[in-house]
């Protein structure tokens, strides 16, 4: 009844069908996090997008991006010191984001306060950089929320007040060290929550919930596939028997030889020659026959399975694998994947980073800037390669040497060959060699000088 009044599927023919396939009816957080530790597609997938997003640390930009020029402001030099030995922990409160809910990164400063007070920004205000001791990333189940803004009136209204910080480690057995549970002020604490547009941090996407039904698919796959094969190596063995064979006497000669009965018997003789690479059995009434199977080829299941997988966390299977069937194929897979990217890194991450700078300068770590707008600009994943760029530069110059042999005019300059190679335009550009105007249709002796010198 329960999953007929709107079960888990939503198959109302068979209604029970995630018990049937053995998917949990409920994932939490332990969920994710066990095929994220266990299953090599799911820890893969979560590391693929993460270290694609952050194979470069963004550049911070004082005010608007079309601002930004040659010159680093000091603003930005600063900014850009202070976060520099953070990075690492930025981006493993990503890694936690993307597993979980929600993740968070907890700010450690010189104040003199408990932390379940709020930032003395007095006092951060005067250290400065100095009052910064640390970021530490936190797991979902770490912190959770102890009181609730209920105030109307208030602008965090609906937002946490107070939150539960339990510092004992996630996903391991043994607890070593202290095990202390803290209230923190939400002024020390960055909220990472990918997907809740809402602002609430329990609506959070978790990166292997959708697919997570298609791990437990591979597993099958792959495990099962694995183990017939065990099977089939291990050498199971059948004994027959024909019908004129004493069971009797066959079974008095195992007792008199120590052992309870005839399967006893037989099974120590099967263990044993199994257990050697040379052994031999002799039978006189008896046939010993190995139970195996053909193995079916996983390979077109396992790769069903794993490209729904894909498609559920928007991984290009050719990306995550590393395998292509074509290069056509290959190049269409690997621009949409810098396009996720892109836009992970100019969305999600951009509101991340820019978040955290705004909090160090609201509790007074650094100086605002002087237009209070910070930009946070990542380089384009879709922009050419060196080698691209040198391509193309060879095959403008290739163009412009062609079309000056045939008319007479080249028809790239040397400057915008040098803006496609992303150099420095030069100030004194050479003028084109050689004869100007069409030499088909142009009269030779208007294309010379008083002198006879042709142009």
């Amino acid at each position: 009844m329960i999953y007929a009044s709107g079960g888990i599927s939503g198959n109302t023919k068979r209604t029970n069908i995630y018990s049937e396939f053995g998917y949990p009816e409920r994932l939490t957080f332990h969920e994710y996090y066990n095929a994220y530790e266990r299953n090599p597609v799911a820890h893969a997938s979560v590391h693929r997008l993460l270290d694609g997003c952050w194979q470069d640390n963004p550049t911070l930009i004082e005010g608007e991006e079309k601002k930004e020029s040659t010159v680093t402001s000091a603003w930005e030099k600063n900014v850009t010191k202070l976060l520099k030995p953070f990075w690492a922990k930025i981006k493993d409160a990503d890694r936690r984001n993307m597993i979980g809910r929600y993740s968070a990164l907890l700010i450690q400063v010189r104040d003199s306060q408990a932390w379940h007070e709020p930032i003395d920004t007095v006092v951060v205000a005067r250290l400065k950089e100095n009052a910064l001791v640390n970021l530490i990333p936190v797991w979902e189940p770490q912190l959770t929320v102890a009181e609730w803004n209920t105030d109307i009136n208030s602008e965090n209204y609906g937002q946490p007040a107070m939150f539960n910080f339990d510092e004992r480690p996630v996903g391991q057995i043994e607890i070593r060290g202290p095990a202390k549970q803290l209230t923190i002020h939400p002024s020390r604490v960055i909220i990472l929550c990918e997907g809740a547009e809402d602002g609430n941090i329990f609506s959070g996407t978790p990166l292997l919930r959708a697919g997570y039904n298609k791990l437990l698919d591979v597993e099958k796959v792959s495990g099962g596939s694995s183990e017939g094969f065990l099977k089939n190596a291990s050498r199971q063995i059948g004994v027959e028997f024909d019908k004129e064979t004493d069971l009797h006497s066959i079974t008095t000669a195992a007792k008199q030889a120590g052992y309870p009965d005839l399967g006893a018997a037989l099974e120590d003789k099967i263990h044993k020659l199994n257990r050697g690479t040379d052994s031999a059995a002799v039978m006189q009434a008896g046939k010993l026959n190995v139970l195996s199977v053909t193995p079916g080829d996983p390979t077109p299941t396992w790769e069903v399975t794993t490209r729904e997988f894909c498609a559920s966390v928007q991984v290009p299977f050719t990306i995550l694998f590393g395998t292509q069937t074509g290069k056509l194929a290959g190049d269409k897979d690997d621009a949409t994947w810098k396009v996720r990217l892109n836009g992970r890194r100019w969305g999600f991450l951009t509101q991340y980073v820019t978040q955290l700078i705004r909090r160090f300068w609201e509790i007074g770590i650094i100086e605002p800037p002087k237009s209070g707008e910070v930009t946070i600009a990542w380089s384009d994943m879709l922009a050419a390669s060196e080698q691209e760029k040198i391509d193309n530069m060879i095959k403008m110059a290739e163009a412009a040497l062609k079309t000056q042999q045939a008319f007479g005019t080249p028809i790239f300059t040397p400057n915008e060959i040098r803006t496609v190679g992303e150099l420095e335009p030069l100030e004194d550009e050479p003028e084109p060699q050689g004869t100007t105007g069409d030499p088909l249709t142009d009269d030779p002796d208007q294309n010379r000088n008083p002198d006879n010198t042709q142009k």
